[in-house]
């Protein structure tokens, strides 16, 4: 199973020069994002994060670009929104890989197979919410910051659209 943060990642990226594969409006995609659709993503978001109601009133840059013209977004809005996902993008991806091990570490120390070491399992569990807790929080200001990119009547046919779907 991918990593609920790699997964995110399609959500949020929409342009890594020199890597990837071309996704239409949304810029390149990395090749470990390859078949991951928003809708997927938006799933995954829901069971996953910690405070999952938040995320749908705040769609990430893949979404304001996948709808750019029903937003009427401008050349700069949408180079300002790729340049909020380009900066995003790594931090999320190395994130995702620690996050993952850890959780595999977890897993391996909780065999009833092998000796028990609460104190261990106990330090990767504060250390696995710390880090996901951060990495919400930069999603939702980066969420925040495509937001205050659009005009007040650009809002407006966002929050339309978000009560759509």
């Amino acid at each position: 199973m991918k990593s609920m943060r790699t997964l995110y990642m399609a959500a949020v990226l929409t342009l890594c020069p020199g890597s990837g594969i071309p996704a239409g409006a949304h810029g390149r995609i990395p090749d470990g994002m390859r078949g991951l659709a928003p809708g997927k993503v938006l799933a995954v978001m829901e069971s996953d994060f910690l405070v999952p109601a938040g995320f749908r009133t705040l769609p990430g840059p893949m979404f304001y670009l996948g709808h750019a013209g029903e937003l009427g977004l401008e050349p700069r809005q949408k180079d300002g929104i790729r340049k909020i996902a380009a900066r995003i993008m790594p931090e999320t991806v190395r994130a995702g890989r620690k996050i993952e091990r850890m959780k595999a570490e977890v897993v391996v120390l909780s065999d009833g197979r092998k000796p028990f070491s609460a104190t261990r399992i106990r330090r990767l569990l504060r250390r696995i919410g710390l880090l996901e807790a951060k990495a919400d929080f930069e999603h939702i200001e980066a969420h925040r910051a495509c937001l205050r990119l659009l005009r007040p009547d650009q809002k407006a046919r966002l929050f339309s659209l978000l009560e759509k779907r």
